[in-house]
Order: C-alpha cells, then sequence, then structure tokens
C-alpha cells in the first residue's frame, strides 16, 4: 500500500510564498524537457558557458537557454551542432532522433532503436518506445538508479496527462506538497502542468513505465 505523507518540501513552501516565474513557461514536451537536462549536463561537464557554446554553434544564447530548459525543440541542423560541440553522436543524445518512417509507415519501431536520454548525473536513463508514427501519446520507461532523483526542486511541463506504473523497486513520488511511496505494482496519474519530482530512496534500482499523452486540455476536476 502506498503510504502518504503531508509534509511541504522547501521549493513547494518557495512557490507557495512567492509567484514562479518560471512556472508560466514550462515545457511542453517531456521528451524536450529530458533532452535539454542532458544537455546541459554535457555542458556542465566540459565546463563550459553558454556564451561560449551558443557561439561555436552559431546560435543565440537565449535560444540555447531555450533548449536546455526545454521550452524550445532543436532542429536537427542545431543538435547536430551541439553534438559536434561537446564531441558526442546525435544518436547518443537521441537515439532514432533522425529515423525515418522506413518501416511500416513508422508505425513499428524495433528494440534497439528507440529514443534515449541518459542523465548520469541524476542516475536516471529514460527510453522513449513511441513509433515515429505515434502523434498524441507517448511510452516511456525510466530506469532509475538508487538515490537517482529529478532533483530538490518541482518542475512540471505543459501538454497532457501523464499515467505510470512502477514496475519493481520503489519510488518517491512527490506531487506538489504531498509525498507518496509507491511500490512494484503500484499506479499513480498527473496532469503534466502538476509541480511534481521524484527519486528512488531504495538500494535497488527502480523501473517506471510512463504513458504520455500530447493532447493539450484543462483539467476540470479538483
Amino acid at each position: 500500500m502506498p503510504s502518504l505523507a503531508f509534509s511541504e518540501p522547501p521549493a513547494a513552501r518557495r512557490a507557495q510564498s512567492s509567484p514562479d516565474p518560471a512556472r508560466a513557461m514550462s515545457p511542453a514536451s517531456v521528451i524536450d524537457f529530458w533532452l535539454g537536462q542532458q544537455l546541459r549536463q554535457l555542458r556542465k561537464q566540459h565546463d563550459l558557458p553558454l556564451v561560449q557554446v551558443a557561439k561555436a554553434c552559431g546560435i543565440s544564447v537565449g535560444l540555447l537557454s531555450q533548449v536546455e530548459r526545454g521550452l524550445s525543440s532543436p532542429s536537427v541542423k542545431v543538435l547536430g551542432l551541439l553534438a559536434h560541440q561537446f564531441g558526442v553522436s546525435v544518436d547518443s543524445l537521441l537515439r532514432g532522433a533522425g529515423q525515418g518512417y522506413s518501416e511500416s509507415a513508422g508505425r513499428v519501431a524495433r528494440a534497439g532503436s528507440h529514443r534515449r536520454v541518459d542523465l548520469a548525473d541524476k542516475g536516471i536513463r529514460k527510453e522513449m518506445y513511441t513509433p515515429p508514427a505515434g502523434r498524441s501519446l507517448d511510452l516511456c520507461r525510466a530506469r532509475i538508479e538508487p538515490g537517482g532523483s529529478t532533483g530538490d526542486d518541482l518542475f512540471s511541463t505543459n501538454m497532457g496527462e501523464q499515467v505510470g506504473l512502477v514496475l519493481r523497486g520503489t519510488l518517491e513520488l512527490w506531487i506538489e506538497d504531498r509525498v507518496l511511496l509507491l511500490h512494484a505494482g503500484d499506479s499513480f496519474c498527473y496532469t503534466s502542468r502538476t509541480p511534481r519530482r521524484w527519486r528512488n530512496p531504495g538500494s535497488e534500482i527502480t523501473e517506471v513505465i510512463w504513458a504520455i499523452s500530447r493532447i493539450d486540455h484543462k483539467e476540470t476536476s479538483p
């Protein structure tokens, strides 16, 4: 049974005490959010400032900042320039980013070809299972190392609704000012606009699968 506590994280208290200007500019896509996190991680690993990377790639600092925050989807060209700057392949940034519609009009994505985002500093690896032709729903799987987390601050995205299932391990899920401890077999849901964060509090790897709607809608229930 999930345990529910009503302790309030510092980030939630800050959000309640003063308006958060970033809340109004949340990533529209979960994929954009995680890709931006990975690009920021690579830049930090190379100890490079935003200005230097933007100049080397011939893009504005504002655009690079938006890409890192998931507020803008990088074009294939920009993604290629960033990959070259960090000495990695585009495929390693987001596996399948250039995948075409060669098999069954994009309705099939073979094992090993799925898009993937690795965030080593956060202890998180995500694999996106949605075939290229998928338009309204994303399916992804997260592998979270012990202690791995999205960070201490709550985050949100703009588009759709999310439903998750813990496949193994434990997941500590913060939803606004509440925290839930979930175990294998437990499921959960929230709108993408819901402020949240999560981590693996256990000593074993946690795996979670998410179904994420791309359809925008206004929350109608309290």
